[in-house]
């Protein structure tokens, strides 16, 4: 069936074959920094620790306050919980492809202290998410600091790390990384979840996120959302796309920033293969979802991005339609055309694996050292 061999490519599960990798030179100054930790510890660097006696109690955390705009079942189904990643069987049920364990576990031992591990509940989407809230080295809870928000989690958590550790080295300005996944008992790399959240239902899932996510997330942390940054790739590439062009219809504001990565526009066009009813117009993205019709100016910033050598590897799935890197670029004309503060980038890559170098890159860009 076309839509299970091309819709494999749009929720990046058949290429993105462990594509957590991580940026190098990050990989090294964390792998470093966690050998001394382990070493001053006195521990294995192979030692895997007791989740229950390692990891600080939920009630540590504070008394969770909800939004008003979550309902009274989505309260009772949300809270916090102990860092289930420094589980080795857990962590590789998330962030796993073919059996591969994608995230370090000395890694996310080296930041476990910082992370504050949330089970969130959707009565519109009825799906129970998995958000990972990791503070800033030293964190002040008197300040306010601007939110790196990331889609897709199962992929790209295992970037978090490093991106803290770029932090914690005085490269980049404190932010609080908040990363959206989907509850263990979900499979986050699925093709129907993902096309399901991202296409089908992209307006619940913008609901979700706007509303009740990033909302509880400033209840309970300061945040800054003028300077707050979204992120998505591919089929999330796609949803942040969405998400920028819808997000004048919410009273709430918790981006400034989108990154818009490689966004997989054609993937709109398999909607007859799912469920046409649930999308009936697919090129209602090339007009930007109506936005300058409401307004005549974008007040937000965007960074799109792309990997040059990616088209040929879905040339079968365009089918008659813009490419990946055709579709990135003639949306930053778009954009560009209306006065957007819009850049774009083509990195010398594939389809996922320019994103570590991205993120350290945007990172240390958007959010340079504090003098």
């Amino acid at each position: 069936m076309i839509y299970r061999r091309i819709i494999a490519a749009l929720c990046c599960t058949a290429l993105l074959c462990g594509c957590g990798g991580s940026n190098p030179s990050s990989s090294e100054q964390v792998t470093a920094a966690v050998t001394d930790a382990e070493t001053t510890a006195g521990t294995e660097p192979e030692t895997v620790p007791d989740t229950e006696a390692h990891t600080e109690a939920p009630e540590s955390f504070g008394e969770l306050k909800y939004p008003e705009t979550m309902t009274e079942k989505e309260r009772a189904n949300t809270a916090y919980r102990r860092f289930s990643l420094l589980d080795p069987e857990l962590a590789s049920n998330y962030g796993s492809y073919q059996g591969k364990w994608t995230f370090s576990n000395s890694y996310m031992r080296y930041i476990y202290s910082s992370v504050r591990e949330l089970k969130i509940y959707d009565e519109q989407l009825d799906t129970d998410f998995l958000v990972h809230i990791t503070l800033p080295p030293d964190y002040d809870e008197s300040r306010e600091y601007p939110v790196f928000f990331v889609s897709d989690a199962i992929w790209w958590f295992g970037e978090v790390p490093y991106m803290w550790k770029t932090v914690e080295d005085g490269e980049a300005e404190p932010v609080i990384f908040v990363t959206l996944g989907y509850e263990y008992s979900i499979d986050g790399t699925s093709d129907d979840t993902r096309f399901e959240k991202f296409v089908v239902y992209q307006d619940k899932t913008l609901d979700f996120i706007t509303n009740d996510l990033m909302q509880l997330v400033s209840l309970n942390y300061k945040t800054d959302s003028s300077r707050s940054v979204f992120f998505g790739h591919s089929g999330g590439g796609l949803f942040s796309h969405y998400a920028l062009c819808n997000s004048d219809k919410y009273e709430y504001q918790p981006f400034h920033d989108y990154i818009i990565g490689s966004p997989a526009f054609w993937g709109y066009y398999l909607i007859n293969d799912f469920d046409a009813s649930a999308y009936p117009e697919p090129d209602r993205y090339q007009s930007d979802f109506g936005y300058f019709d409401r307004h005549e100016t974008m007040d937000k910033r965007v960074f799109i991005c792309a990997g040059s050598q990616e088209d040929a590897d879905y040339a079968e799935a365009f089918n008659g339609h813009q490419s990946t890197t055709e579709g990135a670029h003639a949306l930053y004309e778009r954009l560009k055309s209306h006065g957007t503060d819009v850049s774009e980038k083509l990195y010398e890559s594939h389809h996922y694996q320019y994103l570590p170098d991205m993120f350290i890159e945007y990172l240390k860009m958007t959010f340079p050292p504090e003098k």
